[in-house]
């Protein structure tokens, strides 16, 4: 439902703030759209038809998900982290 949070089920989907683990990085962001974040310019926004946002869309906190960077590189990604987002 548009402008409904999602359910806080530790599925990475539009709408929820993800924590996860790239490269041995630690990287929180919004998943979604600017729209969602509201202002909040501190919070990076990935698209899901980013690559980033494509490879983990859908997986669940606890997953390890393979990436392939826009450079042709392949990464694993460790959700550690998927929470509605509140304004």
């Amino acid at each position: 439902v548009v402008g409904e949070a999602p359910p806080d089920d530790g599925v990475v989907e539009p709408g929820m703030v993800v924590k996860i683990s790239l490269a041995g990085k630690e990287r929180t962001f919004l998943l979604g759209n600017r729209e969602i974040a509201d202002g909040d310019d501190d919070l990076e926004v990935y698209s899901t038809e980013s690559p980033l946002g494509s490879a983990i869309h859908g997986s669940r906190v606890g997953d390890t998900v393979d990436y392939t960077a826009p450079n042709g590189k392949s990464f694993p990604i460790e959700i550690r982290k998927a929470t509605p987002y509140k304004a």
